[in-house]
C-alpha cells in the first residue's frame, strides 16, 4: 500500500469516527438529536459550545490530535447551524 493510501484511509477512519460514530446511533437515534429533543435552546447550544471547547483543549493529549480537533470542528459547525435555525425561527 502506498503511503497516500495509508494516509487517504486513515483520514477516512477519522472522518467516519468524527461524523457518524456507530456507537451513537444505538437504540433508532442518534444522541445529539435526542439531545436536543429534550434541551432548551440555551441548554442545547451550551451543550454544543461547551464540548467544542473541551475537545480543542484535550487536543494533542488523549487519542488523535487531528481527530480532536475534527470533533471540536463538527460541534461548532453544528452550534452554528443551530444558531442559525433559532435566528430564523424567532422572526
Amino acid at each position: 500500500m502506498t503511503m497516500l493510501k495509508k494516509i487517504l484511509k486513515k483520514y477516512k477512519q477519522i472522518k467516519d469516527m468524527v461524523n457518524n460514530p456507530p456507537h451513537y446511533t444505538q437504540g433508532g437515534i442518534e444522541t445529539i438529536d435526542y439531545m436536543e429533543a429534550k434541551s432548551t435552546p440555551e441548554e442545547f447550544s451550551g451543550h454544543l459550545r461547551l464540548t467544542a471547547i473541551k475537545y480543542l483543549s484535550r487536543a494533542g493529549l488523549k487519542e488523535s490530535t487531528l481527530m480532536d480537533l475534527k470533533k471540536a470542528q463538527w460541534y461548532v459547525n453544528e452550534l452554528v447551524t443551530f444558531v442559525e435555525k433559532q435566528t430564523v425561527n424567532s422572526k
